[in-house]
């Protein structure tokens, strides 16, 4: 114990005495009198003087400038700082003082009230800002503003701006609560000029994530703006660029909650959301959502939303909804829904629904819905419903609608205006009683059908599906050809029979709504049930002169039908 006590205060005094040391090699005196030599050989007689080395990067300042000083009995201290000033520090090691760069920085404050220079009113939410330090702030309700700064050499300039007055540039004196008039703008209706989207701001999650002084702040500078190689953030106005963000554009954004810039020409990633106020560049990924007040060229990934205020050049990728203002040749693929306003030759597949209002689209796939209002669409897939102002290619699904179509509609029901909506009651070979509605357009139509035979040994249903193209001879005979897939049932559900029926038609129109139809059938016929029991026969078509072809039968027929049209 006695030796770690003693080892202990040996340990303690080599510290005092260091330290007492390094305090004399500063308080030593020395007298030196040189004119016009070099910085380092006076530095070296200092040492030689106090009886010390000196110890220093050589890039601290330069070795070469000629110096000249004249002192007796002055402190190593008072002559270090006559030579070198007040930029470094000095600290002692064993017999080395070492010289090091004094990098405590100063700041100081510029504060001051802004007022109507028309009115004397104080004007709330100015911006006040430094375009050279890109430091700035606003004014408070009452008018009052306060900045810190970073001491430099050269004298800062500010700028005042606020929506509807003058830009006022001047010097605020630093420590001072200076008074600051600005001129109101004489015509400010005719010389505003209001961006139709606001970048974003005035948007319903803009103004939830978005402080009133960050929106004015981007109103009131909507002319300056600023190319940086990053800024990282915490939340909007919490970040490395301050409330000057808003005005900057990043080559690199990071943002670990959320952020607010005014423009992204490389990446941006969020945790949870992005708002840009003009364009994005690249790429933008966000937890939750991004908003772009601009357009996007590049790729945009969100796990709940995307908003782009203008015009999509790219990749649109979101688990639930997509924006667009327009789209032009993009693709947007939403986990639920995907809505633009105004496409070209766009893309669109989402898992719910697809929306276009205006303009041409080249490809809509949904799982339940697909809408274009606009002039063009060409293919529209939907599990349900698809409507489209003009169709120029195809839609598939069990309900297909068009104002105008020039395609083809492929579905149980499609309705086309002024279109083929007929209902008809036909007689054939094989069934007496069959009911049809045909719908789609002259040169491209669908049909269901079901017939039934109720006579005793030959009773048989039937239903299916078909589809048909007609063709104008005169003004009261048209020319068709339709092919159908039915199946019959003979009471089995499980042995199901095939029939398949090819049939040119002649159609005479009494009226609009009435017309008249025959004409032949070729049918082919296959049924793999075996056990039968009355009223149903193992071959509901033994009665028809017919000709077996391996386990089916063919045969010609003919039917006739009554047609009702509106």
């Amino acid at each position: 114990m006695k030796h770690i006590c003693f080892a202990f205060f040996l340990y303690l005094l080599t510290l005092v005495s260091q330290r007492c040391l390094g305090q004399d090699l500063l308080s030593k005196t020395v007298s030196i009198s040189v004119q016009q030599q070099r910085l380092a050989q006076v530095l070296q007689r200092v040492g030689q003087q106090g009886g010390f080395s000196f110890s220093y990067n050589s890039h601290l300042f330069n070795q070469d400038s000629l110096v000249s000083i004249r002192v007796h009995r002055q402190t190593v201290n008072y002559v270090l700082h006559q030579l070198l000033g007040d930029r470094f520090l000095y600290k002692q090691t064993g017999n080395y003082l070492i010289i090091q760069l004094n990098i405590t920085e100063k700041f100081y404050n510029v504060s001051g009230t802004i007022l109507d220079q028309e009115t004397g009113e104080k004007v709330e939410l100015a911006s006040i800002y430094d375009k050279t330090r890109l430091l700035a702030t606003s004014s408070n309700d009452q008018g009052h503003f306060r900045l810190r700064l970073k001491a430099q050499k050269t004298t800062p300039l500010f700028t005042v701006s606020r929506l509807g007055y003058h830009d006022t540039t001047l010097v605020i004196p630093p420590d001072e609560n200076a008074t600051i008039r600005i001129k109101p703008k004489s015509v400010y209706l005719q010389e505003v000029t209001v961006n139709q989207h606001s970048g974003g701001e005035n948007s319903w999650l803009g103004r939830r994530l978005l402080s009133r002084r960050l929106r004015s702040q981007s109103q009131n500078l909507s002319q300056f703006f600023v190319n940086l190689p990053y800024q990282v953030a915490l939340t909007p106005g919490l970040s490395s660029r301050g409330r000057l963000s808003t005005q900057i554009v990043n080559t690199v954004s990071i943002n670990l909650l959320g952020g607010y810039n005014a423009g992204v020409n490389g990446v941006e990633v969020a945790g949870v959301f992005n708002i840009t106020k003009n364009n994005v560049r690249s790429l933008q990924v966000a937890g939750l959502f991004n908003l772009v007040g601009g357009s996007v060229r590049g790729v945009q990934i969100a796990g709940l939303h995307n908003n782009i205020m203008d015009t999509l050049k790219g990749l649109q990728l979101s688990g639930v909804h997509n924006f667009s203002q327009r789209n032009l040749g993009a693709l947007q693929l939403g986990g639920v829904m995907n809505v633009t306003r105004q496409a070209e030759h766009s893309l669109q597949i989402a898992g719910l629904s697809n929306h276009i209002k205006r303009g041409s689209s080249v490809l809509q796939i949904a799982g339940l819905f697909n809408s274009h209002s606009g002039e063009n669409a060409r293919i529209q897939i939907a599990g349900l419903y698809n409507y489209a102002r003009h169709l120029k290619g195809f839609q598939i699904g069990i309900i297909n609608q068009a104002d105008s179509s020039s395609g083809a509609s492929i579905g149980l029901v499609n309705l086309t205006k002024n279109g083929k909506k007929t209902f008809s009651l036909s007689a054939n070979e094989l069934v007496p009683l069959q009911l049809e509605f045909k719908s789609g357009t002259p040169h491209f139509y669908t049909v269901l059908i079901a017939g039934y035979s109720p006579a005793y040994q030959r009773k048989l249903f039937t239903f299916g599906l078909g589809i048909g193209s007609e063709f104008t001879l005169s003004d009261h005979f048209d020319f068709a050809v339709e092919f159908s897939s039915q199946s019959t049932y003979q009471g089995s559900w499980s042995q199901l029979g095939n029939l398949y029926r090819l049939q040119p038609i002649l159609r005479w129109r009494k009226s609009k709504h009435l017309a008249f139809v025959t004409g032949p059938t070729a049918s082919l016929y296959h049924s793999g049930q075996t056990v039968f029991a009355a009223p149903y026969l193992a071959d509901p078509a033994q009665h028809l002169p017919s000709a077996k072809v391996g386990m089916g039968r063919v045969w010609l027929g003919g039917q006739f039908a009554i047609e009702f049209s509106w």
